[in-house]
């Protein structure tokens, strides 16, 4: 071999572009060589590279190290070319205290002693994969193990002395693994999956290669878990599990099509869980969770689009948002919808096939699935991709039976018009009481035959039925009242009753109709049985009463509330019946929040004597109702109430009961008691991956965001120094800003932040401005026609 050995001559570091350059003497050849490097890497607590993070042992301070390397971060760790498209095999070896666990993506070929206390661990090849996919975990853990059905290890790794906390993961994985082998048609190429939970972490989970990691909150569950909690975890586990597919197998050739990762994961994700748990009825879920928040942040300019231009590592993380993971998915899911589920689910695995191991970009994707189903996927989709916002469509009665006028414009959320004169191919999904059809609308305006004696012009008419389609739609004002009667009786499916409840009150924000119009429906479903039909309806009376918190009549909208719900108050109460369904569980605490969070006394006064007796003895106490309890004392209690949760919170086992004492500190009508919670928030007591939970609920009271956001000013540097880069303060960002309802404020804020840079808050900022905008214009435009309905209902 002419094997030729030179050293660097010199080595020079670009900060801005994070890119290191090599010298040499003389030209290297091209075609295969080594390049050895010798570099050290700073063990920070900044939750991102390899870092340290903190757990307890029998009251003893613990650290144990772990990996977190999306999007950009593995060059924390070590030099590499760390982009997506290039893949490389990882061979890793690491050097452990001899009494410590050491974990990485594949298992250990070889593990010897390695001078005094220590040991060298040798982990066999990797895949073909991105830098962003390598893990290595050092620490203490016990674990609980299983295998699915294929003979694949699945692990659920948990902090020592709780591994029965990892019993409902591992069930759901294992199951989950299978799901995705069958349903994909293809196997998991590893002999193992794990799954940790890690003390300190800034997102909720990353789907590293075989070496999943999680919050310890989406993946534990214990005794005192609520429902709420397991679908959480499950769904979480499920999200993780398909990205071993969709992002490892398959990934994005660049960080612009972060959506085809995360779009995916998110859809199949909760097409697994729907699977594993029918009774949950996810897909009524998904459009609460995902399409209403996809559509709210859609509907701001200062959106972005599906795929976008992304150059910084800022940047990146800015996307990792409720466009790429929610409208990605429910644009997936209308997909899957036009084109039906075989020819889907044919085209995912020729899609899958065709790159393994490889990179894709979105058109391969729907080359894919034009093949398999002979349409024209890339003309149906193009436009929600690439474009911002998405449409309403307004339908009204055409001039004789089976058709109908419709219209689309881009849906603003603040009322503009939109100029830019996009047209989307929107399927329009319609049912009547003489049965459903579809047909697709591509133009600006026109005429649609609807076919099959759908519609008759003196009956009801639902369209977007199923809430499939990714738009909003405004009816006319007779077929909107034709609604009324079918929504009273629930002869309308309750996905169908969630859609005309969510797209009223876009449309009052929007001015598109009257606020008052969107009560009357909100009025007209007290007869509501449905959970998630029930949580929108609660959001969106929470959504009003936050806007309203500082106006006069603001006592008139709590009595609103109360009389909304006391039909299904009444109906529900505080104790589960036995062999009641998931969702009734779900719904009592839901209800039973917001009525003692609006004045109602007498669940005020239960759940105050039910806090009581909890604290002497916590196994009164359903876990279901702990966390509305905590909400209904705090907000109804006093100093010495946030006192007590506080020593709650410092005593609790669980990060599950820390996260639900943390979301409510702050929620009180009190000024000063906010500010105590704020205050407690910054102690070392908590997490830095929990220090967005105090201001969960600042805009649900009258002083909360004012609080929190004067907090936010006078501590700017301490969370800007111990969330620097991560997705967490942007988040606080958002939450601290977002609820006002004054231009001046809009203004102050503004000023702030222009001496205050935090750029992977960018869009969120402007996202925050807009949005505390379009709420001021709301305020001022719903206001004498919300006080008017107010009176005339006897509020």
């Amino acid at each position: 071999g002419n094997t030729k050995t030179q050293d660097a001559e010199s080595i020079t570091f670009d900060e801005a572009n994070e890119t290191v350059t090599f010298k040499f003497g003389s030209s290297v050849a091209p075609g295969a060589a080594m390049l050895h490097v010798s570099f050290e890497c700073e063990l920070a607590n900044d939750m991102a590279g390899f870092y340290r993070s903190k757990y307890i042992v029998n009251g003893e301070e613990r650290w144990m190290a772990t990996t977190q390397f999306e999007a950009t971060d593995a060059r924390k760790a070590f030099p590499c070319w760390d982009e997506p498209a290039v893949k490389a095999i990882f061979e890793i070896t690491l050097v452990v205290p001899s009494n410590r666990v050491a974990l990485s993506n594949m298992d250990p070929v070889a593990e010897a002693p390695f001078g005094e206390g220590k040991k060298k661990i040798a982990f066999a090849p990797s895949p073909i994969m991105s830098t962003y996919l390598v893990a290595f975990i050092v620490g203490e853990f016990d674990y609980v193990e299983g295998a699915t059905k294929e003979g694949v290890r699945v692990r659920i790794y948990t902090p020592v002395g709780k591994k029965d906390t990892g019993r409902f993961a591992l069930d759901v994985g294992t199951k989950t693994l299978s799901y995705f082998t069958d349903y994909f048609g293809i196997a998991y190429p590893l002999p193992k999956c794990d799954m940790v939970a890690i003390a300190d972490f800034s997102a909720g989970a990353m789907e590293n290669w075989g070496l999943i990691t999680y919050r310890e909150v989406a993946l534990l569950i214990d005794e005192t878990s609520t429902i709420q909690q397991k679908q959480r975890v499950a769904y979480v586990v499920a999200h993780e599990l398909a990205h071993q597919w969709f992002g490892n197998l398959v990934t994005m050739e660049w960080w612009s099509q972060l959506w085809l990762n995360e779009g995916f994961a998110t859809f199949v994700g909760n097409l697994a869980t729907n699977h594993l748990f029918p009774e949950w009825d996810i897909w009524t879920l998904f459009v609460n969770d995902y399409l209403f928040s996809a559509l709210s942040l859609d509907g701001l300019r200062s959106s972005h689009p599906i795929e976008v231009d992304v150059r910084s590592s800022s940047q990146i993380s800015e996307i990792f948002d409720a466009i790429s993971y929610n409208k990605g998915s429910c644009v997936i899911r209308m997909l899957e919808t036009y084109l039906g589920e075989q020819s889907f689910k044919q085209g995912l695995h020729v899609y899958l096939k065709r790159h393994t191991y490889g990179n894709a970009v979105t058109e391969d994707l729907w080359a894919a699935l034009a093949e398999t189903s002979g349409k024209d996927v890339k003309g149906f989709m193009g436009t929600f991709t690439s474009a911002m916002g998405y449409p309403v469509v307004s339908v009204r009665p055409g001039a004789q039976d089976g058709t109908l006028e419709v219209q689309q414009t881009r849906f603003l959320s603040n009322g503009d018009k939109d100029d830019s004169g996009t047209v989307w191919s929107v399927s329009l999904e319609v049912r009547s009481e003489a049965g459903a059809t579809n047909a697709i609308f591509n133009s600006a305006s026109g005429q649609i035959q609807v076919p099959n004696g759908v519609y008759k012009k003196d009956k009801w008419l639902k369209v977007n039925a199923g809430q499939s389609g990714f738009y909003r739609v405004k009816y006319s004002e007779d077929m909107l009242a034709k609604l009324l009667s079918p929504l009273r009786e629930l002869a309308l499916a309750p996905v169908d009753r969630l859609g005309i409840l969510g797209d009223s009150f876009a449309l009052s924000r929007a001015g598109s109709m009257q606020t008052s119009q969107a009560l009357d429906i909100a009025y007209s479903l007290a007869n509501e049985v449905d959970f998630t039909v029930w949580t929108s309806l609660s959001n969106n009376l929470g959504g009003l009463a936050s806007l309203w918190r500082a106006q006069p009549e603001f006592p008139s909208i709590q009595k609103f509330v109360c009389a909304t719900l006391a039909q299904i108050y009444a109906k529900l109460g505080w104790d589960a019946k036995s062999g009641e369904p998931a969702l009734d569980t779900m719904l009592r605490a839901t209800i039973l929040a917001r009525l003692g969070t609006n004045g109602h006394a007498e669940v005020i006064k239960e759940a105050q004597a039910r806090f009581a007796k909890y604290l002497s003895d916590p196994s009164t106490l359903a876990a279901d109702l702990k966390p509305v309890v905590f909400e209904i004392v705090m907000y109804n209690g006093t100093q010495e109430t946030q006192d007590t949760l506080i020593k709650l919170y410092k005593q609790a086992a669980s990060s599950e009961e820390k996260t639900q004492i943390l979301r409510v500190l702050a929620f009180h009508p009190d000024p000063a008691i906010i500010k105590r919670a704020f205050e407690f928030n910054l102690t070392p007591e908590v997490r830095e991956q929990d220090l967005h939970l105090a201001f969960v609920k600042v805009g649900a009271t009258v002083h909360g965001a004012e609080v929190g956001w004067k907090f936010l000013q006078d501590n700017f540097d301490s969370y800007n120094s111990r969330l620097k880069g991560g997705h967490i303060f942007p988040r606080i960002i958002g939450m601290a800003t977002e609820t006002f309802t004054d231009e001046a404020k809009a203004q102050e804020i503004e000023a702030f932040f222009a001496s205050h840079s935090v750029p992977a808050a960018e869009r969120t900022l402007k996202q925050s401005l807009e949005t505390i905008r379009a709420r001021t214009a709301w305020l001022a435009r719903s206001k004498e026609d919300v006080v008017q309905w107010l009176k005339t209902k006897g509020f």
